[in-house]
């Protein structure tokens, strides 16, 4: 009987550790998810300044050409984009409640 008292009191010590352990992952788990959506963040971000210096170089470059409706049309196909860009975060945004 003390074998099993034993045992028991080992199997009870380990599972201690094991919910120790897992509590420990989920917290780190936590916590690289967090991280990975601030990333996620800052490379929209980055995504979005680039995109705004290609279009502005692409109307300096059209600018200094003297092609002004090449430019307007540039302009035009890039605001677009944005919107079309908007609507989808909208849709997104929609799908989560």
């Amino acid at each position: 009987m003390p074998e099993q008292k034993e045992t028991f009191s080992r199997i009870e010590e380990k599972l201690g550790v094991l919910t120790s352990k897992l509590r420990d992952y989920k917290r780190e788990n936590e916590k690289m998810r967090k991280e990975l959506e601030d990333k996620k963040l800052q490379w929209d971000e980055l995504k979005t300044k680039n995109e705004q210096m290609e279009l502005q170089m692409t109307l300096l470059r059209n600018g200094a050409s003297g092609d002004a409706k090449t430019s307007n049309l540039v302009l035009e196909k890039k605001i677009n984009e944005y919107i079309k860009e908007i609507d989808r975060c909208i849709a997104l945004l929609g799908d989560q409640d």
